[in-house]
């Protein structure tokens, strides 16, 4: 008994690890996913301050952000300026590796607290190798 109850405490403690262990210093670099259709788009992290949204050839930046790594998986909300005017869009992101993350953008208010098919497009982001 005191075996499994050591082994579970372990993974416990692991799992709370992992889960702190990722920074914005995590996300640093150039983030790709394609499409069926084979159009591209995903985010580019340069430093805290410079961060773009990329569909296709545009290149928006992002305006302000606010990342909370806390939860699992992550929130990730986010101002973006375009011809509409601006617009502030929650999400939810989790690195399934240090190369791949998985990212779920909702418009509107609601964000639910997992990723869910029922609401907004979820995408896996490969990080562009340099």
């Amino acid at each position: 008994m005191k075996v499994i109850f050591t082994l579970l405490l372990a993974v416990v403690y692991s799992t709370a690890l992992w889960s702190q262990d990722r920074t914005f210093k995590n996300l640093v670099g150039v983030w790709e996913a394609v499409d069926s259709e084979n159009q591209s788009g995903g985010l580019e992290f340069i430093d805290s301050q410079k961060i773009y949204l990329v569909y296709g050839k545009e290149k928006k930046p992002i305006t302000s952000c606010k990342f909370d790594f806390d939860k699992s998986p992550g929130w990730f909300d986010f101002v973006v300026v375009d011809s509409a005017g601006m617009m502030t869009l929650k999400s939810l992101l989790l690195f399934v590796n240090d190369d791949l993350i998985q990212w779920q953008v909702f418009d509107g208010e609601a964000r639910p607290a997992h990723f869910t098919e029922a609401q907004g497009q979820m995408v896996y982001l490969r990080r562009k190798k340099q």
